[in-house]
C-alpha cells in the first residue's frame, strides 16, 4: 500500500459478502472522520445504489420458486457506466471530498474499481453467520427489492441460490486484494480506529507534501 500524494482524494475500498458488516463498517468509519476532524470531507458511496433496473438486471432459474429470478449477486447487475459518471463528477468537483469510501460486494472483484483505491479493506464472516443475519435483516425489510421474497424460507432460499452462489465465485476470491482484513463480528470501535489513523496520516503527509508513505 502507497499513500498517493498527488491525488486530491483518498479512496478506501471496502468488499465483502452479504450481511458481513460492510455497512456498519463504512458508517462507524465516516462517523469517527468527521468527529474527529470536522475539515475533512469524507463521502460514501455503496455500489448498491447502482443495481441495474429490473428490467435489465441478471436472471437465474429458482428450482425453489420455479421461476426466474434477479439475481444481484454478480458483477453484471450493477451500472458500471453510472457508477464512474457520479466517482469521475466527485473527483473532478470543487466540492470534492478528501476522503471517498466505496463499499459493495464487488468493490475488490472489478479491477476498474479497486485499482483506484488507495486503501483496499475486506470483511470476513462465517457464512451461517451472514445467513442469519440476511434472514434478520430481511424478514425486518417492507420494501423487498428481490419480489415476494419475505419469509424464512424465500429469504433461505434466496441465500443459497444466489448470495452463496455469488459470493464462492466472485466475493470470496477478491479477499486476495485487500491490504487489511476485518472481522465482521469483530469490534468496529476499535478497527475504525485503526483505519482512521491510516487516513489521517495520509492527510497529514499531503498536506506537508511529504514523500508518499509506503
Amino acid at each position: 500500500m502507497a499513500f498517493n500524494l498527488s491525488s486530491r482524494m483518498f479512496v478506501v475500498g471496502l468488499a465483502g459478502g452479504s450481511a458481513s458488516g460492510k455497512s456498519t463498517f463504512s458508517n462507524a468509519l465516516v462517523t469517527l472522520l468527521n468527529t474527529a476532524d470536522p475539515s475533512l470531507r469524507v463521502e460514501l458511496i455503496s455500489t448498491d445504489s447502482y443495481f441495474l433496473p429490473n428490467d435489465r438486471i441478471p436472471t437465474f432459474f429458482s428450482p425453489t420458486q420455479a421461476r426466474a429470478m434477479p439475481d444481484y449477486n454478480r458483477p453484471d447487475s450493477l451500472d458500471m457506466a453510472e457508477f464512474f459518471r457520479d466517482m469521475d463528477q466527485r473527483c473532478t468537483s470543487p466540492q470534492a471530498p478528501d476522503v471517498l469510501i466505496v463499499e459493495g460486494l464487488m468493490v475488490l472483484h472489478l479491477p476498474e474499481i479497486r485499482e483506484r483505491c488507495d486503501l483496499r479493506l475486506f470483511v470476513e464472516l462465517d457464512a451461517d453467520q451472514r445467513a442469519l443475519r440476511r434472514m434478520l435483516r430481511n424478514l425486518d425489510t417492507h420494501n423487498d427489492p428481490i419480489g415476494g421474497i419475505n419469509t424464512a424460507d424465500c429469504i433461505a432460499n434466496y441465500f443459497l441460490e444466489s448470495a452463496k452462489v455469488g459470493h464462492d465465485r466472485y466475493v470470496e476470491p477478491s479477499r486476495k486484494y485487500a491490504d487489511f482484513i476485518l472481522r465482521g463480528d469483530g469490534d468496529f470501535i476499535r478497527t475504525s480506529k485503526m483505519v482512521a489513523g491510516l487516513i489521517r496520516s495520509w492527510e497529514a503527509c499531503k498536506t506537508r507534501g511529504s514523500p508518499a508513505v509506503n
